[in-house]
């Protein structure tokens, strides 16, 4: 995909993330609704008729660039010393969390059981640890990406996997916005490769649509989980009555 498209791609996330139409889009423009969707389908926008549509959204250029780029990437890895220091301190393993969640440290002390005594002595120790860069007034600078994959077998998934896992399945998924579903079946080698890498979208797209949902206000957002599992697998009621 070409720079130009994942930006296009973004941006048209973006404004269905505010629910933004196409229409909201010509009239601050000043065209019509045909023509904002034929721009948008061609991939030609100016970097005027960008900025405008930015405005609109309450964001600049580097922003719809930056979710772009990210979402290109991928997540992030911490070093083994990084989450081993992160997975022995719950405290700084949240607080942490919630930066890389949009939190600024005084809507963390307002909201959370974390002093500003507390709150420092996390920033303190995340700036030594090299994730984030501490400037006067406790501003925070995000070193490295938001999204974070945590290592395979790391000391964080070690610590929390079962936990983690346990509780986003305790559910009834009965409510509009969740969703569990099972299914099993024969796949060749190709046909396997071609699900992982469905995963592997879907994930990317999980992260872009996080990285987008940053900028709106907190209240119009809610924490989610996705877990997602393929192998090859037989049950084993039906591996037991093999002969």
């Amino acid at each position: 995909m070409s720079q130009t498209v994942r930006l296009i791609e973004s941006l048209k996330k973006c404004l269905k993330a505010r629910g933004i139409t196409y229409r909201d889009v010509a009239l601050r423009l000043n065209l019509s609704e045909a023509s904002i969707k034929r721009l948008f389908s061609e991939k030609n926008l100016s970097l005027k008729r960008l900025e405008e549509i930015c405005d609109l959204m309450d964001l600049n250029i580097y922003d719809i660039v930056k979710i772009s780029i990210d979402a290109e990437q991928g997540p992030s890895e911490l070093s083994l010393e990084q989450e081993t220091i992160l997975s022995e301190d719950p405290g700084l393993l949240v607080f942490y969390y919630l930066l890389l969640n949009g939190r600024d440290p005084s809507s963390i002390v307002a909201d959370y059981k974390i002093t500003s005594e507390e709150s420092l002595k996390f920033l303190l120790e995340l700036d030594k640890l090299k994730l984030i860069e501490l400037h006067p007034g406790n501003r925070v600078r995000l070193l490295g990406g938001k999204n974070i994959a945590w290592r395979k077998d790391g000391p964080i998934e070690r610590r929390y996997k079962k936990q983690i896992k346990e509780e986003l399945l305790n559910a009834s998924f009965d409510k509009n916005d969740e969703h569990l579903q099972f299914e099993t079946g024969k796949l060749s080698e190709g046909s396997r490769a071609v699900i992982l890498k469905k995963i592997d979208r879907l994930f990317k797209e999980y992260y872009e649509l996080t990285e987008i949902d940053k900028s709106l206000p907190q209240e119009n957002c809610e924490n989610t989980g996705l877990i997602i599992a393929f192998r090859p697998w037989v049950f084993s009621m039906l591996d037991a009555f093999k002969r």
